[in-house]
C-alpha cells in the first residue's frame, strides 16, 4: 500500500493531536505572531515635519504640519496651539474611515467627513499616534509615534 505525502502528514497530525493537543495559549501566540508579517506595510512613515524645517525662521504662532505616508494613503496633519490644542487632518485620497488618536493610555475616535477630514480637540502635549480603521473595523494603517 502506497501512502501519499499529504495522507502521511494528515496521519501524523492526527496522531500528535490525539497524544498531546496544542495548548490554547500557544495557538493564540502563533496567531498573534502572524500579524507581524505585514508590520512594515501597516506603518505610515513620517515624511515631513515642519518643526524640523527651517527652525527659527517661522513665527512661533504658526501651526505645526506633519505628513505621514504609507502605500495607498497619505495623512496630512496640522497641530494648532491655541486655547484648545487641536489636531486637524485629512486623508489623501479621501476616504470615510474612523480615525483613532492614541495619546498614552487614552484613545479618542473621530469619523472622517466625505473629504477625508478629521479633527481632535484638547489634545495634551506628548507622544501621539494616529490609526486609520475602515468602516468594517479593519485596521488599515498607523503612524509612527510622534511627540507633539
Amino acid at each position: 500500500m502506497t501512502v501519499s505525502d499529504d495522507e502521511l502528514l494528515e496521519l501524523v497530525a492526527r496522531a500528535l493531536g490525539a497524544a498531546e493537543p496544542v495548548p490554547d495559549h500557544v495557538l493564540a501566540g502563533a496567531r498573534a505572531a502572524l500579524t507581524w508579517r505585514t508590520i512594515d506595510q501597516e506603518l505610515a512613515e513620517l515624511v515631513f515635519d515642519s518643526a524640523s524645517e527651517l527652525s527659527g525662521v517661522r513665527a512661533s504662532d504658526t501651526a505645526r504640519q506633519l505628513t505621514f505616508r504609507s502605500p495607498g494613503v497619505e495623512i496630512e496633519v496640522m497641530v494648532v496651539d491655541d486655547d484648545s490644542r487641536r489636531i486637524v487632518g485629512q486623508l489623501i485620497p479621501p476616504d470615510n474611515c474612523t480615525i483613532q488618536l492614541a495619546a498614552g493610555d487614552l484613545v479618542a475616535e473621530e469619523s472622517t467627513d466625505h473629504l477625508g477630514r478629521f479633527t481632535f480637540e484638547g489634545v495634551a502635549p506628548g507622544p501621539v499616534r494616529i490609526t486609520i480603521v475602515d468602516p468594517s473595523g479593519t485596521h488599515i494603517v498607523s503612524t509612527e509615534w510622534v511627540v507633539l
